[in-house]
């Protein structure tokens, strides 16, 4: 980058802009004169200028407050002001480098000293310019790698690992957290009787809506699976209502099954049905793999109890576990319970058949009734 710049010269006095103007256009600068305050004001709103030198006693605006004007919306690296002026009061010097001056040259002007103060201001906006671009492009390099990692991870998942070196790391840790699993009924049988591209543009349909109600509820994708969907709430931060806000996602999902459906009925596809599962339990947080291949997941046998009971739930059905269920603190609206059998597990576990919620989000299940009504008979505060 080129030491010459362009430089305003603001002095009151016509003889003094001339020496300012040929000492300076000597290395080569650009050089813009203006004879009051005013007029400089106006100039810098105008034009682009790598520094301005400035007389102090000047009848319109003095250079004070011209130095004043140009510090609310310029830094002294951005563009730094050097002032001139016949003044050699030490007092009124520390004055003006105190309300942001650069630098300060007394008149008459030497010369040698001018250019070579000039030099190094400009300098500093060499640096200050080559800063800002770094950061500029810094910031254009995050942003795309948080649109790529929005893709496959979520944007607090993202956001973490460009701002912390520390977050890709591998390891885990022990936490809290509310799993929900999402899968479509009979999907293999449907698509089997489908052309691949067909099979692609209902599963984009389904995950297109789907997406959009984890995301309106702050819930963390964790993985996509072929027809299913791993969603947490907890990850990467826990909240108090992470339980409430799984819960609301689920009832939204089964909501939203009839928008997947009109989709997919306008592109003669099949309709679909899903079952979901909640769970809520300890699990393993972090990076699972290798330096050379890792995911943000979620490990433990919570992870697949959720699985389990999402396994149980036909189409149209939420299940949640009983640590879910009395884990809230939140009136649900449930249409009984059974004992499951997951595989893999040498005990049977409670599952509550949820159909609704009060409070903060009042869903239901039932669109033929008024979810902000009284709570029925099989209403249970949680």
């Amino acid at each position: 980058m080129s030491k010459s710049g362009h430089i305003l010269a603001v002095d009151d006095d016509a003889l003094n802009r001339g020496v300012i103007e040929r000492i300076v256009a000597r290395k080569g600068h650009r050089v813009t004169l203006a004879s009051g305050g005013n007029e400089a004001l106006q100039l810098i709103k105008e034009h682009s200028f790598d520094l301005v030198l400035l007389d102090i006693m000047m009848p319109d605006v003095d250079g004070v407050d011209v130095l004043k004007a140009i510090r609310e919306d310029f830094s002294m690296s951005a563009l730094p002001v050097i002032m001139v002026s016949a003044l050699d009061d030490s007092d009124k010097v520390v004055e003006l480098l105190e309300l942001g001056a650069n630098d300060y040259v007394t008149k008459p002007i030497d010369a040698k000293v001018l250019q070579a103060r000039v030099d190094t201001q400009l300098s500093v906006v060499i640096a200050h310019k080559k800063i800002s671009a770094l950061s500029e492009d810094a910031k254009r390099r995050n942003k795309l790698l948080l649109k790529l990692f929005g893709r496959y991870v979520t944007e607090d998942v993202a956001r973490n690992l460009v701002a912390s070196p520390q977050a890709s790391l591998i390891g885990s840790e022990l936490r809290e957290v509310t799993l929900l699993f999402v899968d479509i009924r009979e999907f293999s049988e449907v698509s089997e009787r489908l052309s691949p591209e067909k099979v692609v543009v209902m599963l984009n349909n389904f995950y297109d809506v789907m997406i959009d109600v984890v995301q309106k509820f702050q819930g963390t994708i964790d993985k996509l699976m072929g027809d299913e969907m791993l969603v947490t709430f907890g990850v990467p931060k826990t909240r108090d209502d992470d339980i409430e806000r799984a819960l609301a996602c689920a009832l939204s999902m089964q909501l939203a099954v009839a928008e997947v459906n009109e989709r997919n009925v306008s592109q003669r596809l099949p309709e679909i049905q899903v079952g979901i599962g909640v769970n809520t339990g300890e699990v393993m947080v972090g990076n699972v793999g290798s330096s050379k291949h890792a995911s943000f997941s979620v490990v433990g046998k919570e992870v697949n109890l959720t699985a389990s009971i999402e396994a149980h739930a036909e189409g149209g059905e939420i299940l949640i576990s009983e640590s879910t269920f009395m884990g809230g603190g939140l009136e649900v609206w449930i249409d009984g319970k059974r004992e499951l059998r997951p595989n893999g597990f040498t005990y049977g576990v409670m599952a509550y058949r949820l159909t609704g919620m009060d409070g903060k989000y009042k869903l239901n299940l039932n669109q033929n009734e008024d979810a902000s009504r009284d709570a029925p008979t099989d209403a249970l505060e949680i």
